[in-house]
């Protein structure tokens, strides 16, 4: 679109009275508006199509930004794009480069699009143009979930896992961050759980299980599903070892309440190892490794709770409670 303008610009081939013919019928919505007064003088015909709002229904652009844009992140970051070139004295054409926005239409669907403009500063004209990517945006979630997220519990899966450890231990490194903890957690008689019940008493139980221990840990922390009843727990930006003896037992707190499915009310132990970056390793594998000892040496005394990888900390006991008590048919 800016070399249309740019060769308009030349009286090359067209007028500004043509330049309106044209955006009116072009499949792309476009609205044009005043500088600096952000007045919309102008949306075409693919503009009140794709989102529903008559001609006149928003008198700036900021009355569009207010009440179309969801997020206010968003609606924040796209004012002060639009400002810093209003305000700018420039001449000629200059670009805002592209933003995703979340869109709501007037019959309330919301849209994914794609937001760039273009100012014409010689006659204070900026237009905008609005690219619907929803369903690029649906598949590339679809994707995403495909590739990151287990599909039983919709918990992060272990490439998930390895990607925020990537992100984290940069700055960790670099900043000298504390402390990260990486928790390992398996079930204690889930096979049970199976062979009584069924495989999809199993399922829901496990689907219980991501949901109990989401509600353990922060909203920055990062639950993931390595396979079968075997879970696995980045905790990062600890500034205190405690903090993550904290999760452990309110996953411990937790995972003694009874499930109550498909009629039936039974309990199941809950066995986990920790280990702390960076005193038990400085990687990923490592990490997990010490984990997956401290695990063993749970499960092997047959106690059920949680345990530091040895040495623990100073000042931080294992906390292994008795295991929890047979099935029971609910009632």
């Amino acid at each position: 679109m800016k070399e249309l303008f740019d060769r308009a610009d030349m009286d090359l081939i067209l007028q500004r009275r043509e330049l309106h013919i044209i955006l009116d019928a072009l499949p792309t919505p476009i609205s044009w508006a005043a500088m600096p007064s952000g007045e919309i003088r102008f949306t075409n015909r693919a503009f009140r199509k794709t989102f529903g709002y008559p001609e006149g229904q928003f008198k700036t652009v900021d009355d569009w930004i207010s009440q179309t844009y969801v997020h206010e992140s968003q609606q924040a970051i796209s004012r002060a794009r639009w400002l810093k070139l209003w305000l700018a004295e420039q001449s000629g054409i200059s670009e805002v480069s592209p933003i995703e926005v979340e869109v709501r239409c007037a019959d309330g669907t919301l849209l994914t699009i794609q937001h760039r403009g273009i100012l014409l500063h010689d006659i204070n004209v900026a237009i905008a143009s609005f690219e619907d990517i929803t369903a690029h945006k649906q598949v590339e979630q679809a994707l995403n979930r495909i590739a990151f997220e287990d599909p039983l519990t919709g918990l992060a899966n272990r490439r998930a896992l390895q990607e925020r450890w990537m992100h984290e231990i940069e700055p960790a490194q670099m900043y000298r961050s504390p402390f990260i903890a990486v928790l390992l957690l398996d079930l204690d008689g889930f096979k049970g759980v199976n062979d009584r019940f069924g495989h999809d008493v199993g399922d829901d139980t496990l689907v219980v299980t991501a949901q109990r221990l989401r509600s353990c840990v922060r909203a920055h922390d990062v639950v993931c599903r390595l396979g079968g009843d075997e879970f696995a727990i980045l905790l990062p930006h600890l500034e205190h070892p405690q903090q993550a003896a904290h999760i452990c037992q309110r996953i411990t707190d937790a995972m003694q309440e009874p499930f109550k499915l498909a009629g039936y009310s039974f309990s199941l132990g809950a066995s986990a190892g920790v280990s702390l970056y960076p005193q038990h390793g400085c990687t990923l594998h490592d990490l997990m490794k010490c984990a997956d000892t401290a695990l063993y040496r749970i499960k092997k005394a047959r106690k059920g709770g949680w345990g530091w990888y040895a040495p623990p900390p100073p000042e931080l006991p294992s906390h292994e409670p008795a295991h929890t008590g047979p099935w029971q048919k609910g009632e």
